[in-house]
C-alpha cells in the first residue's frame, strides 16, 4: 500500500467520531468518489488499511492524493448530502445513474392561490408537490393530456389573486373544457382546489375515493335536472374507469409499493422501479447505471437505493428488495423501515417480474443488433444467478461418458446455445489414452481435446462447462481447465442422484428447486449429452460385432472385408446376398463367393 499524502495524513489526525460526508480528490484536484460514514473517524482510515480490498477499493486508493470530509448532523442528512454530492460531482468510482440528467417530474404549485401543473426537471421546495421522477418522458406527457380532461387545472404562467378578477380573457384551453378558467372568475378558489384535491389523490393511486365523489356529484346534478353538468362528469367517469382497466392488478393488497429488480451482466447494469398504488401496477421506472463492472451487486443495490430516494418526497409504505443491500441497516432505518426482503408468496412473484424487467432490459442492450430468436433465455439468467457466475452462460457444452465394463470407452460433448442445441459444434470422442476403465481419466481426456477443438474454432468457446457426475469428476477436469489458457471458462459439475450442481471450491452442493426453470435447461442439455454418447457407444459396438462376424468364416480376409462392405453396406446385406451377386463382386472369385454364401445358410443346407 502505498504512503497517504501528507495533506491526507494531516486530515486523518482531526477525523471526528460524527455523520458525514467524505469526498476523495485525485492529483488534478478532481472528486473521484464520495462516500457516506456514520463515523468519520473509524470508516475514512479504513481505505489506508494494509487489509484485502475488493478491485475497485484497490484501484481508488491508488489514484488519491488529497481527502475532503463534510460533518453533519445526523447519518440521514448523510445520506441526503452523498447523492447530492454524487449527482453534482459524477465521480469516477461511485455507481451512477446512466445519462444523469435530472428525470422530470409532475409539478402542481399548491403554494399559489389556484394551483397549475406542469412537468419540471427542478425540483426547489417551495411548497408544491412533486410526483415522479418518471423516466418515460414520452408517456408522461401522454398521461398529462388524458387529464386534462378529467381534472381541468391550469397549466399557465398567469398570476391569478384570490376575489379579483384580473384578466378579460381565458385562453383557448377553457374553450377546449381542458381548464375551468379561474383567471376570468368561472370558478371559485373553494371549487378550483376541489378539483385540485381530486388530482392530487389520482397521483396517489386513489381512484376508487375520486370515482366515489364524482359518482355522487353526477348523482346529485342529476337530481337537481342538471343534466349536462352530469352528463360532462359520467364522461369523466367512464374515463378514469377506461384507465383503471389497462392497470393490471397483481396484488390483493392494496397498500402502496415500490418494487424493485436489478440485474448486472459485466459492465451493464439496470434497475426497475415498479411502482404499485393500491394493487395496481402504475408506472415502471428504467435506470441503467454506470461505474458498475467493479462493484458488487449488494453495492450497486446500496447505492441506487440512495441515489434514488433521495430526492423522494414521499416514501411508499414498503419497498420490496430482491436482496439485502451494503449497509442495509443504516438505509432501512434512514429510509423509516420501509425495506422488505420477500422469500415467498405474492410478494416475491412481484419482485421476480421486477428482475426479470432488469434482466430483459440489459439484453435488449447488448443483443440489440441479433434477431429476437437468437436471444437469451430466461433460464440462463436463472442459471447464473443461481451459481453466481460472472456472465450469462449463453454457450453451455456438456461432456458425458459411456463404457460397458471397461471397452469401448467413449464421451460426447454437446453445445448448446441460449437453449438451444447447436448440432454443428457436437463431437464424440473415442478414448484412447486408457485401457481399464476410469471415468475420470476419460473425462479429463475429453476436455483435453475439445480445448483443442476450440484452438481451431473460437466460436466453440463456451461460458460454461457441465460435467456429468460429482465431485471427484469435476475436480479431475477443472485441473485440465486451470492447467490451459481457457481458465476464465466457468465449469461445474451435475450429479443425477439428487440433481445436485458442484462448484469448484465450493463444499457444499447446490440444489435448484424442482420447478426451477434453470434446473429443466441443465438436466435437458445434460441428459442430450448422455444420449449422443450412448448412441456413439452403440453404433460401435454393433459396428464391431458385424464386422468380427465377416471375421469368423474361412478364408476371408481384411481386403475381402472391405469390398463385401464397400459394394453391400452391411454385414446383413452380406448375409441376404444371392450367390450370383456375390460372385458379380469385383475381385471376388466364385470359390470365395461360395464360401461365404454356405457360411450364411448353413442352416438351409
Amino acid at each position: 500500500m502505498q504512503a497517504p499524502t501528507p495533506q491526507i495524513e494531516s486530515k486523518l489526525a482531526f477525523l471526528p467520531d460524527k455523520p458525514g460526508v467524505y469526498l476523495w480528490k485525485n492529483s488534478k484536484d478532481e472528486v473521484i468518489y464520495v462516500g457516506k460514514a456514520s463515523s468519520l473517524k473509524h470508516r475514512v482510515p479504513s481505505y489506508l488499511s494494509a487489509s484485502v480490498k475488493d478491485p475497485k477499493t484497490q484501484q481508488l486508493v491508488a489514484h488519491i492524493t488529497a481527502l475532503e470530509y463534510i460533518i453533519t448532523n445526523s447519518e440521514a442528512e448523510a445520506f441526503l448530502l452523498e447523492a447530492s454530492l454524487i449527482k453534482s460531482h459524477l465521480p469516477k468510482y461511485n455507481v451512477l445513474l446512466k445519462d444523469d440528467k435530472s428525470y422530470p417530474f409532475v409539478k402542481i404549485t399548491l403554494n399559489e392561490p389556484f394551483p397549475r401543473i406542469f412537468i419540471t426537471r427542478d425540483l426547489v421546495k417551495d411548497g408544491s408537490r412533486y410526483f415522479g421522477p418518471y423516466t418515460d418522458v414520452r408517456s408522461l406527457r401522454r398521461t398529462l393530456r388524458n387529464f386534462e380532461w378529467l381534472f381541468p387545472i391550469r397549466d399557465c404562467k398567469r398570476k391569478i389573486p384570490i376575489g379579483k378578477v384580473v384578466f378579460d380573457k381565458a385562453c383557448i384551453n377553457y374553450q377546449l373544457g381542458k381548464c375551468s378558467a379561474p383567471c376570468i372568475g368561472k370558478i371559485s378558489q373553494g371549487q378550483y382546489m376541489i378539483i385540485v384535491n381530486k388530482l392530487l389523490r389520482f397521483f396517489e393511486g386513489k381512484y376508487e375515493e375520486v370515482l366515489q365523489e364524482y359518482q355522487q356529484e353526477m348523482n346529485q346534478l342529476a337530481a337537481e335536472l342538471r343534466y349536462e353538468e352530469a352528463a360532462r362528469l359520467r364522461d369523466r367517469i367512464i374515463a378514469i374507469q377506461k384507465i383503471q382497466t389497462k392497470q393490471s392488478v397483481y396484488y390483493a393488497d392494496r397498500r402502496n409499493l415500490d418494487i424493485i429488480g436489478l440485474y448486472q451482466e459485466e459492465k451493464d447494469a439496470v434497475a426497475v422501479v415498479i411502482r404499485m398504488q393500491e394493487g395496481s401496477i402504475i408506472n415502471q421506472e428504467n435506470y441503467p447505471l454506470k461505474n458498475t463492472s467493479l462493484e458488487t451487486r449488494e453495492n450497486i443495490l446500496a447505492s441506487f437505493l440512495k441515489l434514488y430516494y433521495a430526492q423522494k418526497e414521499e416514501l411508499p409504505q414498503e419497498i420490496l428488495l430482491p436482496f439485502a443491500p451494503d449497509d442495509y441497516d443504516s438505509i432501512n432505518q434512514w429510509l423509516h423501515n420501509k425495506l422488505v426482503l420477500p422469500q415467498r408468496g405474492e410478494k416475491s412473484k412481484l419482485i421476480a417480474m421486477a428482475k426479470r424487467n432488469a434482466f430483459h432490459l440489459v439484453e435488449e442492450k447488448k443483443l440489440a443488433h441479433l434477431r429476437k430468436a437468437n436471444r437469451t433465455i430466461f433460464p440462463i439468467q436463472e442459471l447464473k444467478e443461481a451459481l453466481g457466475l460472472s456472465k450469462l452462460p449463453r454457450k453451455i457444452v456438456c461432456m458425458d461418458i459411456s463404457t460397458i465394463q471397461g471397452t469401448d470407452t467413449v464421451s460426447s460433448a454437446v453445445f448448446f446455445v441460449n437453449g438451444k442445441p447447436k448440432k454443428k459444434y457436437y463431437r464424440h470422442f473415442i478414448i484412447r489414452d486408457i485401457e481399464t476403465q476410469n471415468d475420470y481419466a476419460a473425462l479429463q481426456e475429453t476436455l483435453r481435446r475439445f480445448l483443442d477443438e476450440i484452438d481451431k474454432d473460437e466460436d466453440m468457446k463456451p461460458d460454461l462447462f457441465i460435467i456429468d457426475g460429482g465431485k471427484g469428476q469435476l475436480s479431475a477436469t477443472n485441473e485440465i481447465l486451470q492447467d490451459s489458457v481457457y481458465k476464465d471458462i466457468s465449469i461445474v459439475s451435475l450429479a443425477k442422484r439428487a440433481e445436485e450442481i458442484f462448484l469448484p471450491g465450493r463444499s457444499e452442493s447446490i440444489i435448484l428447486a424442482r420447478s426451477s426453470s434453470a434446473l429443466r435447461l441443465v438436466t435437458n442439455v445434460r441428459d442430450e449429452a448422455h444420449r449422443f454418447a450412448i448412441n456413439f457407444h452403440r453404433k460401435r459396438r454393433s459396428k464391431r460385432t458385424l464386422i468380427s462376424e465377416l471375421e469368423e468364416i474361412p478364408g476371408i480376409g481384411e481386403q475381402t472385408k472391405f469390398l463385401l462392405l464397400k459394394e453391400l453396406g452391411s454385414v446383413e446385406n452380406v448375409r441376404s446376398a444371392s450367390l450370383e451377386t456375390l460372385e458379380s463382386i469385383k475381385g471376388i472369385g466364385p470359390k470365395t463367393a461360395i464360401n461365404i454364401y454356405e457360411f450364411f445358410h448353413k442352416e438351409q443346407a
